[in-house]
C-alpha cells in the first residue's frame, strides 16, 4: 500500500512539472492514466491552473 502511495505521489509530482497543483495532479493521474503526455499539462489562469492538451511548456 505504500509503494502505491509512493508511485501515485511521484506521478502527480510529474503534472506539478507542468503547471499544475499537487491535488489537481493526483486527480489526473487517475482520470488520464499517469503521468502528462509530452503536449498535456496546465495553463494559467486568474483562478488557478486549467487542464490544456497543448501544453508547450
Amino acid at each position: 500500500m505504500l509503494l502505491l502511495l509512493i508511485v501515485w505521489t511521484a506521478m502527480a509530482g510529474s503534472w506539478t512539472d507542468k503547471g499544475c497543483t499537487l491535488p489537481q495532479g493526483y486527480g489526473f493521474v487517475i482520470s488520464h492514466g499517469g503521468s502528462p503526455d509530452r503536449d498535456q499539462g496546465c495553463e494559467p489562469e486568474p483562478d488557478g491552473p486549467v487542464y490544456t492538451d497543448t501544453y508547450y511548456g
